[in-house]
């Protein structure tokens, strides 16, 4: 070799390491397009170079083009078999196919070199576990970044929706409200806490998270539907139309919801306004509690022929048998002493439920109760 050939080459090992330097320089500002021009090029050149491998797989990686990314830590890894970096990427790479078994052995990889301290790895690790419903596991993990780093919001997330998820609402809101904490400022995670506290019947914390969403999201539908709710809760039907009714303003309103509202007005005596409510509901299809609602509207006016004939309406869809709603009615025009329409309703249900004895039971007792008033 003569001196010419080694300054060329000397030449040729610069331009190449410029060139990885600026692909590189492309991939950190996500220009992806340019980078993997220049680092395929340069890869003609030095197919075994790692920096290159590497930033061809980041790319891939980055583009969720996992499969190429994969290949490519692959590559790096079969020269540098320890290569952090690549087990870490290819990891990420597995895990964006959807192959969480083969990204928890590829991390615990990094394990076996450097630790178990990396709290990146072992939030990802949970988070798989997580995904492959092996909660048990998954706790444990988030357990150990915790154990690293007490405010950790991705594994305080992590195990609030694990406990949401099983049903544990009070260890789910313990975590939830950590996250918070932390500096977690999810608007949905406001609204879920919200409507766990309302299911532990903390109803006036419940309260708070629906108004403290409302503060950031006015129009938030879960919020004012949860508020709505509280209103309920508290009896105090006219704040419940209220906040119910400005989700109708952008949204037609959930079926439980309407059929709420309709509840709401009826409760108030706003009758036109409820009969509306349950019917925009009904107009889709059939639903229960609408229809129960519009059964006890048109007993409360004094319409017992139609009253009849959406209790036959109810049965139709309840395969023939029902055991709540004739009494709630009944006991609905018996304490408005209105005893000659509760007979003609109570008469009408023996009729169709003839066929049930524990109904009939109720219906005869009832009945001696109202001839002997």
């Amino acid at each position: 070799m003569n001196d010419t050939d080694t300054v060329g080459d000397i030449l040729m090992c610069e331009q190449v390491s410029e060139l990885i330097k600026e692909g590189h320089h492309h991939l950190k500002t996500r220009n992806f397009a340019e980078a993997l021009q220049i680092f395929n090029k340069v890869l003609v050149l030095e197919p075994g170079n790692i920096s290159i491998l590497m930033g061809i797989a980041e790319t891939n990686r980055l583009q969720k083009e996992f499969t190429s990314a994969v290949c490519y830590y692959r590559q790096v890894l079969d020269l540098e078999p320890d290569h952090l970096l690549a087990l870490r990427g290819l990891g990420d790479a597995q895990r964006g196919l959807h192959q969480f078994e083969n990204a928890i052995a590829t991390w615990k990889k990094i394990f076996e070199l450097k630790g178990e301290e990396d709290v990146f790895i072992l939030t990802r690790i949970a988070d798989c576990y997580k995904a492959l419903e092996k909660s048990e596991d998954s706790i444990v993990y988030y357990e150990k970044t915790l154990s690293l780093k007490k405010h950790n919001r991705y594994a305080l997330i992590g195990l609030a929706d694990l406990y949401h998820k099983r049903g544990d609402d009070a260890l789910a809101v313990e975590y939830y409200e950590k996250a918070l904490a932390s500096g977690v400022t999810l608007i949905k995670i406001l609204t879920i806490v919200g409507n766990l506290y309302y299911r532990l019947g903390n109803y006036e914390k419940a309260r708070f998270y629906y108004e403290k969403t409302l503060e950031q999201d006015p129009d938030n539908t879960y919020a004012l539907y949860g508020l709505g709710n509280y209103y309920r809760w508290k009896s105090d039907y006219r704040r419940a139309i209220q906040v119910w009714e400005r989700i109708t303003v952008k949204h037609s309103g959930t079926v439980n919801m309407m059929a709420r509202l309709g509840d709401a007005y009826r409760n108030v005596g706003q009758y036109d306004a409820a009969e509306r409510a349950y019917k925009a509901n009904l107009a889709d299809g059939y639903h229960k509690y609408s229809l129960a609602g519009l059964i006890k509207l048109y007993a409360l006016q004094g319409r017992i022929t139609e009253a009849c004939h959406q209790y036959d309406e109810l049965l139709m869809n309840e395969q023939g048998e029902e055991k709540n709603i004739f009494s709630e009615v009944g006991e609905l025009l018996i304490k408005r002493k209105e005893s000659g329409p509760a007979r003609q309703f109570f008469l009408h249900v023996q009729d169709r439920q003839s066929h049930s004895p524990a109904v009939c039971r109720i219906i005869e007792e009832r009945l001696r109760l109202l001839y002997n008033s």
